[in-house]
């Protein structure tokens, strides 16, 4: 592939979209974002995009939280580990699944890290 597409790219991470980082992201992560002039934002208002660093397993918990935050066309990502034990693809999709999203992509996030995303279903919204 001549142009592969950048990270942001594939993770959907559009100008001006509304990001929450939950967890322990590199700083390039954030520069990245501030790159594509995305407004990173705290608080309780709900945006277009959650990125959430789970290391293991019990940090799972949050999930439900987590997608309550999300506006209803948004995302999201739940990234961890690759290739190891404390922390599986099917576990983290059965706590997005549990929390009443779907799972529609799958995208490596780094050369140690793995993203999956998760939205609200049409129906719900």
């Amino acid at each position: 592939i001549l142009h592969p597409p950048s990270r942001l790219e594939k993770l959907g991470v559009k100008p001006g979209v509304t990001v929450r980082l939950i967890g322990g992201f590199e700083e390039a992560f954030s520069g990245e974002l501030r790159e594509r002039q995305a407004a990173v934002v705290e608080g309780r208002a709900k945006v277009d995009l959650v990125f959430f660093a789970a290391e293991c397993v019990s940090q799972l918990s949050q999930v439900p939280k987590l997608a309550a935050a999300i506006q209803p066309a948004g995302a999201l990502w739940i990234v961890y580990p690759k290739g190891i034990a404390e922390i599986r693809e099917i576990q983290v999709i059965d706590a997005g699944r549990a929390a009443g999203l779907k799972d529609v992509k799958v995208a490596s996030f780094s050369q140690t890290h793995t993203a999956l995303k998760f939205v609200v279903p049409t129906s719900s919204r």
